[in-house]
């Protein structure tokens, strides 16, 4: 039998941005142990442009993404797909419903995280995320649950650094991390957030949407604390979970 053999196939629902299935994956190859092309994760990537976006759905009464979401992951099952992710914080707000809907599991990006925090890293993490993130409170509940205190950006930071970091401005020509921007100007947004949740007492800098994982290694050469980052937690319990001999 070969390394092969023992894996699930795992489906990966990209376009939630466009770079975050394309990076999990690469992240699957990286930690997947192979020394062979036949040792590989087995892996299917489904980039779907056409899933409203979360944000919008959540904040200003844009589509709902439910129905595509759900779609998409039949996509993904009916290619083979064993267990399913979704390179996606926001999208996690609509998990229960998505797990109701399919016969697959999704591992739960942001429980995840939490379940698996290193506490010798501290308790108090900050949270880099997104405005409906902030608001619905997943992150706060799921570290509440493991003893973790969630220090989140106020508002104020959500709209002046995060949110411009992630989607850009129009009125100021400034592209964003969806554009696929990760400058300078963009990197200082990000740290100016980040900065402000260390001053409050972070010992430890969560990266919680996976556009600000593109520039985590910017943020960790700034950070006078450890960076930890969703997508490579995501990762490594695909990896956990995908791990099986097949009879």
């Amino acid at each position: 039998m070969s390394q092969s053999e023992t894996w699930k196939t795992v489906g990966i629902l990209g376009g939630m941005g466009a770079e975050a299935g394309v990076e999990l994956a690469h992240r699957l190859i990286t930690l997947s142990g192979a020394r062979t092309d036949a040792e590989q994760i087995p892996c299917l990537l489904y980039t779907n442009p056409c899933i409203p976006d979360r944000t919008a759905n959540l904040l200003y009464g844009g589509p709902s993404p439910t129905e595509e979401l759900v779609r998409s992951l039949q996509v993904l099952i009916d290619a083979g797909a064993e267990l399913l992710c979704i390179p996606c914080n926001t999208a996690h707000i609509w998990h229960e419903t998505l797990s109701e809907r399919v016969d697959v599991p999704i591992v739960h990006m942001i429980r995840t995280m939490a379940a698996n925090h290193d506490r010798s890293l501290g308790e108090r993490v900050g949270v880099l995320c997104t405005t409906g993130l902030v608001r619905f409170g997943l992150y706060q509940s799921a570290c509440a649950e493991h003893g973790l205190e969630a220090l989140m950006p106020t508002e104020d930071e959500l709209e002046q650094y995060v949110m411009r970091a992630i989607y850009g401005s129009l009125d100021e020509g400034l592209v964003g991390l969806k554009g696929s921007n990760k400058g300078e100007t963009i990197v200082g947004l990000m740290w100016e957030a980040a900065q402000r949740l260390i001053a409050r007492g972070a010992s430890a800098l969560w990266l919680a949407c996976t556009e600000i994982s593109l520039i985590k290694e910017e943020l960790t050469a700034l950070s006078p604390v450890p960076v930890v980052d969703a997508m490579d937690s995501l990762a490594e319990e695909l990896v956990r979970q995908a791990r099986r001999a097949r009879a």
